[in-house]
């Protein structure tokens, strides 16, 4: 409803007066008989208001102008400022279409600019193939005249090349049957000479097939010598081997007794010891003759347990275990029987 006031102000104006002169009207009887009043306002369909008399008295009110002017000039003001954003929007449409119209014809300025740009390319460009077509036609009618003086030059030098080997093959038939005479004579020379040299071959081949067979001979009479002599060094080796391992096996027999019988200096005899008690005692020593372990092994019925622990505090008694007589004779772990 606001929106339409806004719209149409005079209109709402007319129609509000309008109004109140019906409803004066209507307060004071101004007929008696119905009448029907048609009202038209601007932009508006025409309204009829029909009056019926002899109607109950209508009530009557009094409409305050004070009222109705300040809304009118409410209207009026918002009519105004909607006409003067309307015109701000108007001079703004205006400035816009002009600058479109300035851009649109700026873009066709450049269009134009561009298609004569192009129109001139389009023609150097034509220019510029008449040009290499007629630039290939003249080099196309060169080469057709090139390979014409290269076809006659060709086929002169062909004729003269014919002549000359003509000439080259007459001469070189004579030089080949002079050549061939030549070659003749050097091969029954040379025949006679590898004849001769074949005997040669054949006496010096019987000199070297003698030679060798000596040599072979002298070789086999080194070799069998050499494998005597190597024989005989082997066996002598062998001997020297087998009396050092006999010597180590003495030495360390004597090594093994020097401990045994040093354990022995150190036993102490307990009571109710057999004499038949007998163990291995296995020995683990340091290079120093020190005593790391001692364990008794492999005992026979006859050792008690008292036998044992004697033995193994002999053997501690004669720490340090002499040394072994050469240095190759050394175990760090060493067995050996004992019995008292």
């Amino acid at each position: 409803m606001l929106k339409f006031i806004v719209k149409h102000p005079i209109s709402v104006f007319l129609a509000v007066l309008l109004h109140v002169t019906l409803i004066t009207l209507f307060s004071i009887k101004w007929l008696d008989q119905p009448e029907t009043i048609k009202i038209s306002s601007d932009g508006e369909a025409n309204q009829e208001i029909k009056q019926i008399t002899q109607l109950e008295p209508m009530k009557t009110f009094t409409v305050d102008a004070s009222q109705v002017k300040a809304q009118l000039e409410k209207i009026k003001a918002e009519q105004d400022a909607k006409l003067l954003e309307q015109k701000n929007l108007k001079a703004q449409t205006a400035e816009e279409r002009q600058r479109l119209q300035e851009l649109k014809k700026k873009q066709q300025a450049e269009k134009a600019k561009a298609e004569k740009a192009k129109l001139l390319a389009e023609e150097q460009k034509r220019k510029a193939d008449a040009q290499r077509k007629k630039t290939e036609e003249q080099k196309r009618l060169a080469r057709i005249e090139k390979q014409k003086a290269d076809a006659e030059r060709k086929k002169a030098q062909q004729a003269q090349k014919a002549a000359l080997d003509a000439e080259k093959k007459t001469k070189e038939a004579k030089q080949k049957a002079a050549l061939a005479e030549k070659q003749r004579q050097a091969e029954e020379q040379k025949k006679q000479e590898l004849q001769k040299e074949l005997a040669q071959k054949a006496e010096e081949k019987k000199a070297l097939e003698k030679a060798a067979l000596e040599a072979k001979k002298k070789k086999e009479q080194e070799q069998a010598a050499a494998d005597l002599q190597r024989q005989l060094d082997e066996e002598a080796a062998q001997q020297r081997e087998a009396q050092k391992r006999k010597q180590m096996l003495t030495l360390k027999e004597t090594y093994i007794s020097s401990i045994t019988a040093k354990v022995k200096d150190n036993w102490r005899t307990p009571a109710r010891i057999s004499p038949d008690a007998q163990c291995d005692l296995n020995i683990t020593q340091s290079p120093s003759g020190n005593i790391t372990s001692v364990k008794v092994l492999n005992c026979n019925k006859f050792a008690s347990k008292q036998f044992k622990e004697a033995a193994e505090k002999a053997v501690y008694r004669a720490e340090p275990l002499p040394a072994p007589p050469v240095k190759e004779l050394f175990e760090r772990e060493i067995t050996f029987q004992f019995k008292p």
